[in-house]
């Protein structure tokens, strides 16, 4: 009978226990909310989407569209870090790769079974990327620089 008149702590309303994660975690969520993700699921890039999944992921996208474009709008005026220059060559590297196998085919005119066919098959071909990108960081380090120099001069002009 006591149960009932139990003082209440704020611990009771939460719905998440925050005691018992860890700090990165609390800070990944923290990200998320501030960000307006609460409460969406964040698809495991590792399986395929199902069909609903994609439908999902389809509204999330555009939702975020006009933030995402004002982000790399800013971001295209910074100089890129390695990391990013890194992933732009394993990138293109991927897209240089498929192009290859494809017989220069668009990945969009593809079925959704050949898409997952051919992402197998980089997965399988991974070393091989990695040894591509690394030959294409300084091209792509080259076209940045140009296209910022380009963008620096043409704003100037106006």
């Amino acid at each position: 009978m006591e149960d009932k008149f139990k003082e209440l702590s704020f611990r009771d309303f939460l719905t998440v226990d925050y005691t018992k994660t860890d700090e990165e975690f609390l800070s990944y969520q923290a990200h998320k909310r501030h960000r307006g993700v609460v409460g969406e699921d964040v698809d495991d890039v590792e399986e395929a989407l199902s069909r609903q999944a994609r439908l999902k992921a389809s509204q999330r996208m555009k939702r975020m569209s006009k933030r995402i474009q004002m982000a790399k709008k800013r971001a295209m005026k910074r100089a890129p870090t390695s990391d990013v220059v890194k992933n732009r060559a394993r990138k293109q590297a991927r897209s240089q790769m498929l192009k290859k196998w494809t017989r220069g085919q668009e990945k969009g005119d593809m079925s959704i079974g050949r898409r997952a066919e051919l992402e197998k098959r980089l997965k399988k071909a991974q070393p091989k990327v990695d040894r591509l990108a690394k030959k294409l960081v300084p091209t792509i380090r080259k076209l940045d620089r140009a296209r910022r120099s380009s963008a620096s001069s043409a704003g100037e002009k106006k």
